[in-house]
């Protein structure tokens, strides 16, 4: 208790403000990160089969490729992932979801590649 009574009142104004910076950063970092654009691309062949504006997904979207290997990608808003994929060794499923502009999964045997696009 005395280390309580020998903290002097700029010390505790000191924590105070610095708590107050703290909060204010992390209010306009947060707020800032939600109006990021995140547009998916599908990726086969070189050829974009579909954009999706994951800002503006409502309910989950299921993208199934049955051509060649056959795929499931899980659009939810503001993200993506492959959820399925009949590829050998799956890596485009582990990649998990991808949240940020430039997060890619990729699947080399069926010439997939899921990505977010890089905002000009």
């Amino acid at each position: 208790m005395k280390a309580l009574r020998d903290i002097k009142k700029a010390d505790l104004f000191f924590v105070l403000v610095l708590g107050m910076i703290i909060a204010i950063i992390w209010l306009w970092s947060s707020s800032h990160e939600s109006k990021q654009e995140l547009v998916a691309e599908i990726i086969r062949n070189g050829q974009v089969i579909r954009k999706i504006d994951l800002n503006k997904v409502e309910t989950p979207e299921y993208v199934t490729l049955e051509d060649g290997i056959k795929m499931t990608i899980l659009a939810e808003k503001g993200r993506i992932r492959v959820l399925h994929s009949d590829c050998p060794n799956k890596i485009c499923v582990k990649a998990g979801w991808l949240t940020e502009p430039g997060d890619a999964a990729v699947c080399i045997p069926s010439d997939t590649i899921v990505i977010i696009d890089v905002p000009d």
